[in-house]
């Protein structure tokens, strides 16, 4: 597993300072965490930062010597669940009330595939090398959730970051694909 301390040192510093800018991110807008109609907002705040927290986690867990992997995905796996449970349970109730988008459901069954997966990696009996391998896997998959769940926050909903970065270098007096708003996106300020 030695070959893993300097991936898992990286990871560790990379998920505290995603963590951080989650929270950056947050206290931007601190009304619009507390109105009642953004449920969805904050399962999505909810989802970004339960993934960050299980990557800067699991990170560490790999620096501990005598590692605890296995242990480390059972755990984190778990509380993955249960929070993205928690959440996706909340957006069902929400669902008549309030406008969500057409990919929550989609969104929150793929992120609570994902820890499923993560918890049930960790009751396989693997060597420490590949324990270090199916972690390194997962904190890919967390910082992936947690970014693109991040992206949404910043009212990129709709945009895919290749769609947002081909409009930035499109040649601003053609209009093509990325300049139409997606059908989720709000209306844009002049």
């Amino acid at each position: 597993m030695n070959s893993y301390t300097n991936f898992f040192a990286g990871s560790a510093t990379i998920a505290g300072a995603l963590v951080g800018l989650l929270f950056v991110a947050l206290s931007i807008q601190p009304e619009r965490n507390r109105d009642r109609r953004s449920v969805e907002h904050r399962a999505v705040a909810g989802s970004a930062f339960t993934a960050l927290v299980d990557a800067l986690f699991i990170s560490l867990i790999g620096l501990q010597p005598g590692g605890g992997l296995r242990v480390g995905a059972i755990l984190l796996g778990s509380f993955g669940l249960i929070s993205s449970g928690s959440l996706a349970t909340r957006l069902w109730i929400a669902r008549h009330d309030v406008h969500l988008s057409r990919r929550w459901l989609s969104f929150m069954l793929f992120i609570i595939g994902v820890y499923v997966a993560q918890a049930a990696t960790g009751l396989l009996a693997v060597s420490s090398a590949r324990a270090a391998s199916n972690t390194a896997t997962f904190i890919y998959i967390m910082f992936g959730m947690g970014i693109a769940r991040a992206w949404e926050l910043l009212g990129m909903q709709g945009n895919s970051v290749i769609r947002q970065l081909h409009g930035s270098f499109a040649h601003a007096s053609s209009p093509g694909p990325a300049d139409e708003p997606a059908p989720d996106d709000p209306p844009a300020v002049p």
